[in-house]
């Protein structure tokens, strides 16, 4: 019997063959997810395999139309496991679980078709843990962005005297609405300056700030508001400088942050005691 009537006629008997597989498969270790969970996506990936077998003379090349249903349905099944606290061994389980209980359904005398399996669910499991690292590392991303959006201050130093203190290495988006809300409390507080603190900025932090930080550009353009940078390494700095001066803002950098805290200090109108 040739794969695609295999899959056809014995849909059912598969799917509950692969759950009680998928359940008691040696490839899982924390067991985080149930086969009831994914009972829906395998269906689907069954019925893609017995149109794929159809469609692809039984071949079941890699990369084919025919196979672009099953890669889709991998990666997307992948991806799923990525926000239910799973790992790469249950994707792995899930999949080649499946091929087992296929592979068990065809006949000992259709070695093509067998390799063919095998082939097409080798590459439909690196899809799937591909997608399920790329959505983990974005999924990671995105909380990082979160709290370095949450947690970097954007603060008063003293009245008048509005700063924000960039750290780590937000992304351009993060330092547009961080520079945002700074330019929104210099604004409310009627600051002559805007301290923008560099010295804790890392090296991709520093890649991503021009474009967070010409977007500020565009919301302070006409203002009397001085930018005050810190702590910014020359090229950082000259480059920030240089796109002030294209805004006609008013721009100073300063090596230490106190000595840009003394000088916003002093425009907002404090005297400040010198010791000699």
């Amino acid at each position: 019997m040739k794969l695609a009537a295999v899959v056809r006629e014995q849909s059912n008997e598969i799917l509950a063959s692969w759950i009680a597989r998928f359940e008691r498969s040696p490839l899982r270790f924390r067991r985080a997810t149930k086969a009831a969970t994914h009972t829906a996506q395998v269906a689907s990936l069954v019925d893609a395999l017995g149109v794929a077998a159809s469609s692809d003379n039984g071949e079941l090349r890699l990369g084919s139309d025919a196979t672009r249903e099953l890669e889709r349905s991998a990666a997307f099944l992948g991806a799923g496991f990525a926000s239910e606290g799973a790992t790469g061994f249950d994707v792995a389980a899930l999949l080649l679980e499946l091929r087992d209980v296929v592979a068990g359904l065809i006949p000992p005398t259709a070695t093509v078709e067998a390799a063919a399996l095998t082939r097409l669910f080798e590459w439909l499991t690196v899809i799937a843990l591909d997608a399920f690292a790329s959505a983990g590392m974005q999924s990671l991303r995105e909380r990082q962005a979160d709290q370095l959006e949450t947690g970097t201050p954007v603060v008063e130093l003293m009245p008048k005297v509005p700063a924000t203190l960039l750290v780590g290495a937000p992304s351009s988006s993060v330092i547009d609405n961080l520079l945002s809300r700074a330019w929104m409390l210099a604004v409310g507080t009627g600051a002559p300056c805007l301290i923008i603190d560099c010295a804790g900025l890392a090296e991709p932090g520093e890649r991503a700030f021009e474009a967070g930080y010409q977007a500020f550009l565009v919301q302070a353009e006409g203002s009397l508001l001085q930018i005050l940078l810190s702590g910014a390494r020359r090229p950082l700095r000259e480059r920030a400088a240089a796109l002030a001066s294209e805004k006609s803002l008013a721009f100073q950098h300063f090596d230490r942050l106190d000595s840009a805290v003394g000088h916003a200090m002093e425009r907002a109108g404090y005297t400040l005691v010198r010791r000699s």
